[in-house]
């Protein structure tokens, strides 16, 4: 008999238990699998295509270069400090969309711009 694959638990419940924010947590459970790191990062772009939501890509962004260790070379290819990298990619942020551009290629991630 085969049994069927639990799926994980990351809610913010959990986060708060461990004492880290949502996007440190799920950080960390992605360093740990990098299968399902591949399969959020394939899932960021999509929903971002479906949506042009760029709250949730910045927010995305940060998830995967936590998940890498990233924040360090990130600022150094933006030329900006490690803590600017951290303000740029929170909720409330307005980044400019040449450091969009360098973050998400510095996480293998490209943009693509097509006509409508």
């Amino acid at each position: 008999m085969r049994k069927e694959k639990k799926d994980c638990e990351i809610t913010a419940d959990n986060a708060k238990i461990s004492g880290l924010d949502f996007a440190e947590y799920y950080a960390k459970h992605l360093r740990k699998n990098p299968k399902e790191l591949a399969v959020y990062k394939k899932h960021v772009v999509k929903k971002y295509n479906e949506t042009g939501d760029a709250e949730l890509l910045l927010e995305s962004l940060k998830i995967i270069a936590m998940a890498e260790k990233k924040i360090t070379s990130m600022a150094k290819q933006a030329k900006v400090e490690r803590s600017s990298v951290y303000k740029m990619l929170s909720k409330s942020a307005n980044p400019s969309f040449s450091n969009v551009l360098v973050f998400a290629y510095s996480l293998g991630l490209n943009f693509k711009i097509t006509s409508a």
